[in-house]
């Protein structure tokens, strides 16, 4: 006979159920339905903690300490310049949708550059209609709305926006979403985005996660993205936030037939970070790419969990995770690929590399295959180490200081899955703020 153990309900779920219980706004029946399952889901199961598989070295249970509450808009001249710092080096992007503090900013919005084939719709006042916009929201999401995490955000999201590429449209310029946190004061934010590509188009999107060192914030973001048949996309993002801060994001993708999906995610970390990408192949001929790069130090944790789920057959995926982890960080990544009995010919590839710089730094890689198809060629592999002394001792006989070598080894290192995204200008900038990490690091230990 087993014995169930008793679940112990912490103060932060508790915080979770009575929150959500004075929640009053009237939403389409939809909408109403989803929270409710989702919050039923919590109170059933609780934030995960290390029994969870997938959230094995994520306990958020423990982590979790308090839930805060949902963060006021910020007043005008706070927003204006909590943006101009977090998007120095990116006024390029003329096409720009802006969140503070989980509320859509029309001031710092751009969107009178999009011309017609791409319709943004912020989702706050949709929620109180019953509008199409409305209804499109979780489509996606409930195929992994038992997540924990998706089924938080899925809860108390009260924002976001509903983005839609026409048919057959190239957009020349990059589209950013970009979320900024103010102040220092604990607060959540919970933001939902569903963007749809049309058959055919080819579009980029710059995804931008940025708060001050004292801002004690807990964010999650859920984005739902289906690429139509044959349409190209490419998605750039960057995670930089406080020491104080929990950042939780999940991307979940449904490629189909001949569709091409480019992501590319830059982690500077939070306190605590995970993001999570569930990725499934509806038709086939497809091809989807990811690149992560990671650059943690201190005390931070990053956590980067990607399951790729082969539904058909003839389609093609790679996963290449870098991580550079100083001090005494913690990297996790986690990559899953399945393949369907009906996926025949699936190519699938999954590489985890890490630098593990400082003494107390830790490195976790825990690759996964499940292949329940014949005729595949799927792998994946992991490495992990110190940075090479004599390609040090080469740089430094080169009259470098020993930091300035090591930070143009980890460049070098990091820099390599920038180079292929295709907005350039971006790319270039990103590689720009990885630089100034680095000598900002060593600064830091000069000093």
């Amino acid at each position: 006979m087993s014995i169930e153990p008793r679940r112990v309900v912490t103060a932060a779920e508790s915080e979770i159920a009575s929150r959500f219980a004075a929640r009053v706004a009237e939403e389409p029946a939809a909408i109403t339905r989803r929270r409710e399952a989702a919050i039923a889901a919590l109170a059933r199961d609780g934030l995960p903690n290390r029994r969870v598989e997938a959230y094995r070295y994520t306990d958020l249970k423990a982590a979790v300490r308090a839930f805060h509450p949902a963060a006021a808009p910020a007043d005008a001249a706070q927003a204006e310049t909590a943006f101009a710092r977090a998007f120095a080096g990116l006024s390029a992007l003329d096409h720009r949708i802006v969140f503070v503090d989980g509320h859509y900013s029309p001031a710092l919005s751009r969107l009178a550059t999009l011309d017609g084939a791409v319709t943004v719709s912020p989702l706050a006042p949709d929620l109180l209609a019953d509008s199409p916009h409305a209804q499109a929201v979780g489509h996606l999401a409930d195929g992994v709305a038992a997540d924990p995490v998706v089924a938080l955000n899925t809860a108390f999201f009260g924002d976001g926006t509903v983005i839609h590429v026409a048919p057959d449209a190239t957009i020349a310029k990059t589209v950013a979403i970009v979320h900024i946190a103010t102040g220092s004061a604990p607060a959540s934010t919970h933001v939902r985005h569903v963007v749809t590509i049309g058959r055919g188009a080819t579009v980029r999107f710059f995804e931008q996660h940025a708060g001050a060192e004292a801002a004690e914030r807990q964010s999650n973001t859920v984005v739902e993205l289906d690429i139509g048949p044959r349409a190209q996309v490419a998605w750039a993002r960057l995670q930089e936030e406080g020491l104080s801060s929990l950042h939780l994001g999940s991307l979940v993708v449904r490629l189909g037939e001949a569709a091409e999906f480019d992501h590319l995610s830059v982690v500077f970390g939070a306190g605590l970070s995970r993001h999570q990408g569930f990725v499934t192949f509806a038709g086939p001929h497809a091809r989807a790419g990811f690149e992560t790069v990671t650059l943690i130090d201190g005390r931070r944790q990053a956590d980067a969990t990607l399951v790729v789920n082969h539904a058909v057959p003839d389609c093609v995926s790679r996963e290449r995770f870098r991580a550079v982890i100083d001090d005494e960080a913690r990297s996790i990544v986690q990559g899953r690929i399945n393949v369907a009995p009906q996926a025949q010919r699936t190519d699938g590839r999954m590489m985890t590399q890490a630098l593990v710089i400082g003494e107390g730094a830790e490195s976790i890689n825990k690759p996964e295959l499940e292949i329940f198809a014949d005729d595949v060629q799927c792998a994946h592999g992991a490495t992990s180490g110190r940075l090479d002394p004599q390609a040090v001792f080469y740089l430094r006989s080169r009259g470098l200081p020993r930091r300035e070598a090591e930070a143009l080894l980890v460049e070098a290192f990091l820099a390599e899955a920038l180079v292929a995204f295709p907005d350039e200008a971006l790319a270039e900038a990103l590689a720009e703020r990885l630089r100034a990490r680095l000598a900002a690091r060593g600064a830091e230990v000069a000093a």
